[in-house]
This record gives C-alpha cells, structure tokens and sequence, in this order.
C-alpha cells in the first residue's frame, strides 16, 4: 500500500550544513590549499629540475598567478588549458570519469566597512583539458623563427635599444644597462637562437627594472634568467643553454610566503613582456594582411 513507501534512498541525505559551520568549512578548505602552496614553494627551491617543471607550468599558464602556478605544479604540472566543470559543460565538453579536480584561488572582490574594494580568495576547482573529451590547444611550434622573435622583442622593448660592437661580457649577444635604460644588442653574432636567449634574459632584467622601487643586477640575475627561460619556452626557442642548474641559497632559505613573493615578481615580469611581444606579434600580422589585400 502507498502509506507503506519508502523512498530507496531515505536517510542517505547529508544534514544541512548551518552558516557557520559552512564558513568554517570552506576557511578549513583555503588553509589547505595555502598549506598546498607553501610545499610546492618549498619542494620547487629544492630541485633545479623541480624548479624547471614550476617554471614550464607557469610559462604555458602565464594568465594564473604564481601562487596558482604553484598550485597546478603540485597537481596537474601538465596543465596546457584549465575550466571549471560549468564551462566545459558550455563547450559542450565533458569531464572524464573519475578525473580529479585541480584546486586553485580566485579572487573576489567585497565591499569594506569603509566603502572601499577588498580582495578575497575562495577556493575554485578545474579541470584541464587533457581530463575532458576537448581538443587540446597546439603546443608552441618548436625552433621557431628565432631572427623573427628578436625582432619583434627588440620592437617592442620598454628601453631604448642601441646595437654595438662590444658589450662588458664578451660571451654576451645583448647586455641592459640600467644607469642608460639601454639595451645594447652585439651586432653580427651569427648564432640568432643565442641572440634570442639573451634578448629575452636581458629584457627581464629591464622588465625587473621597471618594476621595482630599487634594482640591482647581482641580486635580480637569477630571476632573469628564468624570466628569458619562460619567454623563450613559451615562444618555441631551445632552452638548453639558460643556467638554472642551481637555486641560489638566497631564494632557497627562504620562507614559503617569501619565495611566492619572489616568484610572483618574475612571473609578472615575464607577463608583461609577454604582452608587449604579443601585441606586437598581432600588429605585424595584421599589417601582412592589409599587404595581401592589396
């Protein structure tokens, strides 16, 4: 009889959780991605090969901060494309079975007491490509152009740009010299996979220059180097020949906050640069199309 049903799931439903034992949940839940943060800070100073993982991780995701960065490092370092399962699901695209969700921050922005804009983190799951039935993106083309890469950097450069016969380092194929903001690139090189390491190196160190209240070249070299290695990763150029061999101890003793700190100036260095090359890129794309047309 109807009054003798029973539904085949009762009691199987969770209690409801009440506002505060839902804060409570989701600040346990961002402290454990932080606590996730800060190992993979610790374990990337650790190991040069590590450290190279993180900073392919963070050349091919150059949108996501440093933090998150590191974050898809610890999970998922072969991340090419991230979405949550909503915008997959508008693609059209679905998660495959049994994939695990990456964990990373997103900020949101709440008003103050004040009346000012604050900015806060919440925890937000993605998946990449690869764990969906999706396409994946075409991965840079390897030994690109190289002459056209340094041209393009050179054109979009934030300092004057001055080629010369001799530079301090005679090993050198491009040299920035803050006192003059300039750029000084070595003329006849040869070698322009070479030119294009140290223009891209060089243009860290200048990017870095930039933004920061006081620069010294000593203490900015390694985070230039990295900033040349992920430009030149990120554009298809050879790698091999850029020094990440050793942490320096200096990054290396640091606190995890601090090392996120450091990594999050080179990353936004190299995203600034970046934007200027690419800008460029489309510019003298666009003008080979009005040329065409004609």
């Amino acid at each position: 009889m109807t009054e003798n049903f029973t539904p085949a799931k009762a009691g199987t439903q969770r209690p409801r959780l009440s506002k505060e034992e839902y804060a409570e949940k989701k600040r346990a839940e961002k402290d454990s991605v932080y606590q996730l943060a800060d190992e993979a800070a610790k374990e990337i100073v650790s190991s040069p090969e590590k450290f190279k993982t993180f900073l392919d991780t963070q050349s091919r995701l150059d949108r996501y901060s440093a933090v998150n960065a590191l974050l898809i490092y610890k999970q998922y370092p072969q991340a090419v494309q991230l979405k949550d399962f909503d915008d997959w699901s508008k693609d059209n695209i679905k998660i495959t079975k049994g994939a695990k969700s990456i964990s990373i921050l997103e900020p949101v922005e709440y008003a103050k007491r004040d009346g000012t804009t604050g900015i806060s983190y919440n925890v937000k799951k993605v998946f990449d490509v690869a764990q969906t039935n999706g396409k994946r993106p075409p991965a840079p083309t390897a030994n690109r152009d190289p002459k056209a890469l340094i041209t393009t950097m050179l054109d979009s450069s934030p300092v004057n740009v001055e080629a010369t016969n001799d530079l301090p380092y005679p090993n050198m194929a491009a040299f920035y010299n803050n006192e003059e903001q300039t750029l000084y690139v070595k003329r006849d090189v040869g070698d322009s996979v070479a030119v294009a390491q140290c223009v891209a190196q060089e243009l860290g160190h200048a990017q870095l220059s930039i933004n920061s209240d006081s620069y010294s070249r000593s203490d900015m070299g390694f985070q230039a180097v990295c900033i040349g290695y992920m430009l030149c990763k990120k554009y298809g150029i050879d790698t091999q020949n850029f020094a990440i061999n050793r942490i320096p101890d200096k990054l290396a003793n640091k606190e995890p906050k601090d090392i996120r700190f450091e990594l999050s100036k080179t990353r936004n260095a190299m995203t600034d640069i970046h934007s200027r090359v690419s800008d460029e890129l489309y510019k003298k794309k666009q003008a080979r199309t009005k040329d065409y047309e004609r």
